[in-house]
């Protein structure tokens, strides 16, 4: 487990190290080394709430859960209000702090699924799902929503669909739940004009080219010209045309200048991402453990899927950054942050079997003869759920 959650960390950094490299090329031509320097305190910002959040025991975020969720329910209110919150392109998302800039909707993913993982962790097995905490996911989903922004409020779904899907909570209400939640992401996709508008482009964009279509033709061109092997980190000219390159289309650039090896090696990249992530679930020591690193994994998975899929024309638009990659401090700071707190899970998920196994030899020896001390430690079998938390 140890190599596991280290490769963890390491991929994600090689992620975001090549995002340095696709911001650049992306936006050289226009703005010099700005965002390239950019990036790097966004790198570093990152790097410490990696290291802040791997310091934190995931047995604590039990009392904090709640903070963080308060803190972050308040600063989605306040961006909403005109004069507080910075509106760019007809969304209020983001609070303006001079050089750099703060989205609290990126934060709201993590908050839910901290809430989510430790309501679902005191609920008995086979009992409903909690509602307090699921209407307190709702309001944040809403708020998000209402900024607009439907892409991370599809990442907050699917990070509390992880949740409770790996909860113990009854199968009937589970259904119940995912079902009105994909009712209530139709509904939000189709009743607003301009995302159903966006969802028809999608089923065939190269009949309006010249209009609605014009960003996802774009993006298939320019991963098309790519061919194999790209023209070469900083070559590319048509993915720089693409609009939203250095955010939601970063993929198309990747797909020009490092062609379709470097785009299977990003994915490749991002699938290690994310079944490593699951497999820190299946292995954590506890059911709040479990229920955490889930609803981080299908937030990755989710988030990466759509991203990817926008730009390669496979699934429509959605506004989402592609986690490490993507232009954006905020994004890079929670992408790091849980990073750090699958790691912390994997890390005390291992102390806890070790201290397990010693703990069962110790009273094994205590109970048993010498011979039958014996037989154990040339072999016999052990409980394999003597370590359940």
């Amino acid at each position: 487990m140890t190599a596991l959650r280290d490769n963890l960390f390491m991929v994600a950094l090689a992620l975001a190290l090549l995002g340095n490299v696709m911001v650049y090329s992306a936006t050289a031509g226009e703005f010099g080394t700005h965002y390239l320097v950019v990036r790097f305190v966004h790198l570093t910002l990152g790097l410490a709430a990696f290291f802040v959040a791997r310091g934190v025991r995931y047995t604590a975020w039990r009392r904090l859960a709640l903070p963080v969720y308060l803190v972050v329910l308040a600063a989605l209110v306040l961006v909403l209000v005109p004069g507080v919150g910075t509106e760019i392109g007809g969304a209020r998302r983001w609070f303006d702090l001079g050089p750099l800039s703060w989205q609290p909707a990126e934060f709201a993913k993590l908050a839910v699924v901290l809430l989510l993982a430790v309501a679902v962790a005191r609920a008995r097995p086979g009992s409903g799902l909690p509602v307090a905490p699921v209407l307190a996911a709702g309001l944040v989903f809403l708020l998000v929503l209402a900024e607009p922004d439907f892409g991370t409020s599809v990442v907050i779904a699917a990070g509390a669909a992880g949740v409770l899907w790996a909860s113990e909570l009854r199968t009937r209400d589970l259904l119940l739940g995912g079902l009105a939640a994909l009712v209530a992401l139709v509904g939000a996709m189709f009743l607003e004009p301009y995302r159903r508008d966006r969802f028809m482009t999608f089923l065939d964009p190269w009949s309006v080219a010249d209009g609605p279509g014009y960003q996802i033709v774009q993006s298939m061109t320019a991963i098309k010209s790519g061919s194999y092997l790209g023209a070469g980190a900083g070559a590319g000219g048509q993915g720089t045309l693409v609009p939203e390159v250095r955010t939601d289309m970063i993929f198309a650039l990747i797909g020009e200048e490092l062609g379709l090896l470097g785009m299977i090696a990003v994915i490749a990249a991002f699938c290690f991402l994310a079944l490593a992530s699951f497999k820190i679930a299946l292995d954590a020591p506890s059911v709040m453990g479990r229920c955490l690193a889930a609803g981080l994994a299908a937030m990755f998975a989710v988030q990466t899927t759509f991203n990817i899929g926008a730009a390669m024309g496979v699934v429509p638009l959605a506004g989402m950054t592609l986690p490490f990659v993507s232009y954006g401090g905020s994004s890079m700071l929670v992408c790091f942050a849980a990073v750090g707190i699958l790691y912390r899970i994997s890390e005390d998920g291992e102390i806890a079997r070790e201290a397990g196994t010693s703990g069962n030899k110790g009273r094994r020896r205590a109970r048993r003869p010498e011979g039958l001390d014996s037989w154990r430690r040339d072999g016999g079998a052990r409980n394999p759920r003597a370590l359940r938390g």
